[in-house]
């Protein structure tokens, strides 16, 4: 009887830990794999009226998204999962997820007294969040290299059209038309 409770015991105790395993991987898959330099986004911008533009996002997956930035310049931030080595080696990449973008003010005292705008771009997540566990049980997870947030930033001139890319050591933005190299020249 008692061999029968400790079996079933251990039983509940094996599939509760699958379980866990099973949502952790599940969250992965909101996430973007990151195995080298790839194109995130395409931004292309348009301007409204001064400091007010029109931001057009194609996303890496092929999805455009259309903002209303106020500002001088666009911030793109990112949600960065890296594992340890021992990790990488048996095939766990770095993982990314765009999480928002944003207006800045090049000037400081407009920044605190002009309205912001942000947008959330992070896609809507699934089973047990590795972000949320990183930051509860801190070092206890042995595989995790680092997390982090990562942003860049890059002035708005009117059809200025930017690349971003990450990387293995985080995101990398190059112009991608005249116009934005004219602004990156005067920025």
């Amino acid at each position: 009887m008692l061999q029968s409770c400790l079996f079933g015991i251990q039983s509940l105790l094996f599939l509760s830990l699958f379980l866990c395993v099973l949502l952790l991987f599940s969250n992965l898959n909101t996430y973007s794999r990151l195995t080298a330099e790839k194109v995130v986004a395409e931004i292309l911008v348009e301007e409204l009226t001064e400091q007010q533009y029109q931001l057009e996002i194609n996303l890496g997956d092929n999805s455009v998204k259309t903002f209303l930035i106020n500002g001088d310049e666009w911030q793109l931030d990112v949600r960065i999962i890296k594992w340890k080595g021992w990790a990488n080696l048996i095939g766990l990449d770095s993982f990314y997820q765009l999480d928002r973008i944003t207006g800045r003010y090049k000037d400081i005292n407009l920044a605190n007294t002009k309205q912001s705008t942000a947008y959330k771009i992070l896609k809507e997540e699934r089973g047990l969040s590795l972000w949320d566990m990183k930051k509860m049980v801190g070092e206890k997870l042995a595989f995790f290299d680092t997390y982090f947030g990562q942003g860049v930033f890059m002035p708005m001139r009117h059809l200025a059209r930017y690349t971003v890319l990450i990387t293995q050591s985080g995101l990398v933005v190059r112009p991608a038309n005249k116009v934005a190299n004219q602004a990156l020249e005067a920025w």
